[in-house]
């Protein structure tokens, strides 16, 4: 018995059902890993360019109908001057995995939309000191899963001690601002896939917001 393959009767199906069979294509997620490359190093200015090696979500070039239900979906973003070839994501349901070093170079579009994210990180002792402002500015972020080389977490002789100190940044964090609604963050040795801590993540304190500070001048000076 021969397995089937192609199903040439497809576009004959009711379009109720072929839209249905769409739907449930464009709700499985995607990781997809994004990246900078250099198109041009004339002095003293040098461009970079948005790149993925993600292929582009099959169904936005299937056919007009496919393209049409995807567009629902998946939106265009990274695009610059330079590069006008976009990065299509579903950041609703699409896990986005940077290098650390990009973190302050992702544009707003997507930084406030991002709900999913994989960083890969060489560094935990400066982890928290340089990306931390970023990751409370990710107001729609949810789960954050920390991708750390072995080598480096490692370094040392206390083998937790970088791993504790990025907790601690966390926590820290948490606690300066008990309204933040922090992700859900998990820890890997990216070289084992071993999970290494977890933050539950949600506000200390949910709806808190800081006391503004009152001026008060003084006319007799």
């Amino acid at each position: 018995m021969s397995t089937l393959s192609t199903f040439h009767l497809f576009p004959s199906l009711p379009v109720e059902i072929r839209l249905k069979i769409w739907s449930l294509l464009l709700s499985i997620p995607r990781s997809v890993r994004c990246t900078q490359n250099i198109i041009s190093h004339a002095a003293p200015r040098v461009i970079k360019v948005w790149d993925t090696d993600t292929p582009s979500p099959p169904l936005l070039h299937v056919n007009r109908e496919s393209r049409y239900e995807a567009l629902a979906v998946y939106a265009p973003y990274f695009a610059t001057p330079s590069n006008p070839r976009p990065i299509y994501l579903s950041l609703p349901q699409d896990v986005v995995r940077f290098t650390d070093g990009l973190l302050p170079y992702i544009p707003d579009g997507p930084l406030n939309e991002i709900q999913h994210m994989i960083t890969d990180t060489k560094d935990c002792a400066y982890f928290g000191y340089y990306h931390m402002g970023t990751l409370k500015s990710m107001k729609r972020l949810r789960e954050l899963e920390i991708y750390a080389e072995k080598g480096l977490v490692y370094g040392g002789d206390d083998t937790d001690r970088f791993i504790n100190l990025l907790v601690s940044e966390f926590e820290d964090a948490m606690e300066a601002d008990p309204g933040w609604e922090c992700p859900k963050v998990r820890i890997v040795d990216a070289q084992t896939g071993k999970d290494l801590r977890f933050i539950e993540g949600g506000a200390k304190i949910p709806g808190w917001v800081p006391e503004e500070i009152v001026y008060v001048y003084d006319d007799e000076y």
